[in-house]
């Protein structure tokens, strides 16, 4: 079947995706480091940050995920289908949040005779909140990436390297609850990952 110009035209677009999704893996991570409140500039950068981090990383996820399971039809359309509902579990709790980042900020900055930065046990609850539900993201994202893995492995749609880098970075995913430290990998995988499969729809027919 010849491929239509609204599929050339989702498949280009899920290619945007790809690389925006790439890129707001590190971009919000490196602003949360290195940010600065105190200044205008700092609290706009923060803003972006939610923006990136919430918003754009979840939309972009649920359109990759869903070209993938229209690309790979009647191929293990229940294991896709899976795939796409831990993707919108995954960015829900993302979305989370961002939106929790943000409220608490915006609640810190208006109200500094608080001082709540300096409240032990604000920061202790607030630390945990983020942490969890940061963690969950990722572990439903590990079970996006490994059904993904495992369906283009066996159907030989994508190349089996790129079909290892999403079973890899699922299991990393899986597991950032028990090893924290293990984000920064998932991060690195996530903008390698995501950039390879951006060039993929870039280049390829809808129907290859």
């Amino acid at each position: 079947m010849e491929p239509t110009m609204t599929d050339s035209r989702i498949q280009k677009w899920s290619g945007v995706a790809s690389f925006l999704l790439a890129f707001t893996f590190l971009a919000p991570a490196f602003i949360y480091l290195v940010g600065d409140l105190r200044s205008t500039i700092g609290q706009l950068a923060y803003h972006l940050a939610d923006f990136m981090y919430g918003p754009v990383w979840s939309v972009c996820l649920v359109i990759v995920v869903f070209t993938l399971r229209e690309k790979t039809g009647g191929q293990a359309s229940r294991r896709m289908s899976l795939a796409l509902m831990s993707a919108f579990l995954s960015a829900g709790m993302m979305l989370a949040v961002a939106f929790i980042r943000s409220s608490n900020r915006q609640y810190h900055i208006h109200h500094p005779e608080l001082n709540l930065q300096e409240s032990i046990p604000i920061l202790v609850v607030w630390t945990t909140l983020i942490a969890g539900l940061t963690a969950v993201g990722w572990h439903f994202l590990g079970w996006t990436q490994i059904l993904i893995g495992i369906v283009h492995w066996g159907s030989q749609q994508m190349p089996r390297l790129l079909s290892l880098v999403h079973f890899v970075m699922g299991v990393v995913s899986l597991f950032i609850y028990l090893f924290p430290a293990a984000e920064g990998l998932g991060i690195l995988l996530g903008m390698v990952l995501y950039t390879w499969q951006g060039v993929l729809f870039m280049k390829t027919k809808p129907n290859e």
